[in-house]
Parts: structure tokens; C-alpha cells; sequence
């Protein structure tokens, strides 16, 4: 099992880099992304792991891993457009900053929910997709999806984290001109990113020129790089008035893990103690456990069962799992939270709650710690 945690440090540590050629220079809060190997990193391993189904970690293992990451530029980043007016699919409109005529059926009357996907993923497919039904299934909303796919191709993290702070730059851009020019009500927006898609998000906040970003998700922001950057290269509390950040794989990569565990929101809700996820250990596969793949992505399920999902994925303060385990934070104390899209703001802390192992993840009323999650169908 060592031999292969290794190997996939090895992945994600030694991928070649390719800079963009067209990106502008990002003031200030560019990311520091280390241009060395660690020393406990062979310097002579060029493999990476083969990605998993749905979830895709940064160290993807196979026996011809291409050379050079491919050429791309923040040309290549779309905003795509749903609404009540187009909700299929594939009935996307591609927002084009300046464009009057691309605005379609975008109602700034209406809320605004941009996602924000991460690494080796698309804003066309997948979780981005799922969360846009759920959220016109509630109401009449703009759903915005970051389609970055082509600067957060695989294996090429380290290309991929560079262009971060690029790519929620030019969003913000996107929203103070739909602010501008389209009407959209800022107190209405909200921006919600997985993985790497949650550092974008933090950027968005960071680079918004006229307005304050009210509410940012952060779906396990990623770990790898990032836990030594300071506050301005990733995402923070201070990015948005109110920051919750839901934490399923949070730990070091020699755990399995490949999400933050650091508190970094005003909410820091850890699930079945934000390090692994039930029906992602016992029952699950090596790989899964091994590159975080499972756990990871149980942060944009939980996220969007939340969005319609009854009943709800109620918390409670505490100061850690183990405290929490132990039954010593029986009482909701200064309240209990409901993690997820419709999150009390005007609370803060670090929440614990259980889930079940398959959906419907959310349990509703406060159980016991000791709580075991049934399998499911």
C-alpha cells in the first residue's frame, strides 16, 4: 500500500508544466505554485493513475503519460447559461463578456448560482449538470457553469493550479458586467466550486471590482498545493460575506486524502469527520480509498441533494470528531446548522454531522453519534 501511495505522489508531483500563452498577467494574489520536487518525491518516476469514473484525482497513473500539457489560453473558458427558458442539457447559451446579444434569457431579477468544476472535469457535464436541475427545480434562477475544462486537463495539476486565480479572475470579470450591464441584483449571487473550482471561487470574491460577493460554497477545496499558500492564493473566509466549506476528504495524501481539512470558511462543516466517507471505505475500491476519488466527490452530492433534498443534512457544533463521536455535543448549543445550500449565514463554527452511505445522504434529525448509516438499496 506504501508503494503505491508513493506512486501516486510521484503522479502528481512530477507532471511537466506548459504556461499559457495568451493568459494575462493576474495581480497580487497569483498562486504560489512550488517549482521544485519534494525530497521525499523520487525525481526519476513518470507515471500517473488512471482516473477514476467520475471523480478524477491530480495523479492519474498510465504507462505513456504525454509530455507537454496542452496548449490553452483563458480564450478557451466558456460561461455557459441555463434557465427556465433553456433547461435541457445541452440547451446551454455561452455568456460572452460585452455581448449583449449573448445574455439571452439571463434575468438579473433573478438569483444567480455560478458552479465551478475542478480538475480533469467539465461545466457541460457531470456534477455542474446535476446542480443546475436541482436548482431550477426549486425556482427561477440564472445557473451559471465555469467551463475551464481545457486549463485543468489531466494529469497536469500544476498547470491546472496556475491558471486558478486566471480563470475566477476573468468570472468576476463576467459577473460585474452582467452586474453592469444585465441589471443582475448582486445580492442574489452566490458562487459554488469543487475542488480546485472552489480556489476559483475564491477568486471570484477576491477579484470582483463592483460588489461584494455575498455567499461562497466550497465543495473540498483541494489540498495538494495549496496548504502552504497564504489566504490570498486560495480560498478564504474573507473572500465573501459568508463562506461554507464542506469538507469529505480533508487530510494528507499519505491518508488517502487530497481535500483541505483546514477551517478556512466561516462554516466548516465536517460530514462523518470530513476525512472519508461512508460507502467510500468499506465497500469501496482500493483505488478510491487510495486517491481520495469517493470521498471527494461526496462533497458536490451532498451539496446538491441539499439544493430539494428533504430531509436535511442537520449538524451540530463541536470542536472535533473525536468529541463529537464520543457524544459530548448532544446539544445544538448556539444552534444546529443545515449544511448545504440553504445554510443559516448568520451563524459560524466548525459542524459535525452523520450521513447515510448512499442517497439519500442526509439523515434529517440530530441522531447519535453512534449513529451507523444504513447501506442503502
Amino acid at each position: 500500500m506504501l508503494s503505491m501511495l508513493l506512486l501516486l505522489l510521484v503522479g502528481a508531483m512530477t507532471a511537466v508544466t506548459a504556461a499559457p500563452h495568451h493568459a494575462p498577467r493576474v495581480p497580487g494574489h497569483a498562486l504560489r505554485v512550488p517549482q521544485h520536487v519534494p525530497r521525499h518525491v523520487p525525481r526519476h518516476a513518470h507515471r500517473y493513475v488512471p482516473p477514476h469514473a467520475s471523480e478524477r484525482a491530480p495523479w492519474h497513473v498510465t504507462r505513456h503519460a504525454p509530455q507537454h500539457a496542452p496548449r490553452a489560453s483563458l480564450e478557451d473558458v466558456r460561461f455557459l447559461l441555463w434557465t427556465s427558458n433553456n433547461a435541457g442539457d445541452g440547451e446551454y447559451q455561452t455568456l460572452k463578456i460585452g455581448d449583449l446579444n449573448s445574455l439571452g434569457h439571463f434575468n438579473g431579477n433573478n438569483p444567480t448560482v455560478v458552479v465551478v468544476h475542478g480538475f480533469s472535469n467539465h461545466g457541460y457535464e457531470g456534477w455542474p449538470v446535476e446542480a443546475k436541475t436541482e436548482l431550477l427545480k426549486l425556482g427561477s434562477y440564472n445557473v451559471i457553469s465555469v467551463e475551464w475544462g481545457k486549463l485543468a486537463v489531466a494529469p497536469w495539476y500544476p498547470s491546472a493550479v496556475k491558471h486558478v486565480p486566471q480563470v475566477g479572475n476573468l468570472t468576476a470579470r463576467l459577473l460585474d458586467w452582467l452586474h453592469e450591464a444585465a441589471g443582475m441584483q448582486a445580492a442574489g449571487v452566490q458562487v459554488a466550486g469543487h475542488s480546485l473550482g472552489a480556489h476559483v471561487a475564491g477568486a471570484v470574491g477576491q477579484n470582483l471590482k463592483n460588489f461584494r460577493l455575498p455567499f461562497i460554497t466550497g465543495m473540498d477545496p483541494a489540498g495538494p498545493w495549496f496548504y502552504d499558500n497564504p489566504e490570498s492564493s486560495r480560498l478564504d473566509k474573507t473572500d465573501a460575506d459568508f463562506v461554507q466549506v464542506i469538507h469529505t476528504n480533508g487530510g494528507s495524501m499519505l491518508a488517502g486524502c487530497v481535500g483541505l481539512k483546514d477551517k478556512i470558511g466561516h462554516v466548516d462543516f465536517f460530514p462523518n469527520g470530513g476525512k472519508h466517507q461512508p460507502g467510500c471505505t468499506i465497500g469501496g475500491s482500493w483505488m478510491d480509498l487510495l486517491t481520495g476519488g469517493c470521498s471527494h466527490g461526496k462533497s458536490h452530492m451532498y451539496w446538491i441533494e441539499s439544493i430539494n433534498g428533504t430531509p436535511a443534512f442537520v449538524s451540530r457544533p463541536c470542536n472535533d470528531w473525536a468529541t463529537y463521536t464520543k457524544g459530548v455535543c448532544n446539544s445544538c448549543g448556539q444552534g444546529c446548522l443545515n449544511m448545504g445550500f440553504h445554510v443559516d449565514r448568520s451563524l459560524e463554527g466548525t459542524y459535525f454531522l452523520n450521513t447515510n452511505r448512499h442517497q439519500p445522504f442526509a439523515i434529517g434529525a440530530v441522531p447519535s453519534p453512534h449513529y451507523e448509516p444504513h447501506y442503502g438499496a
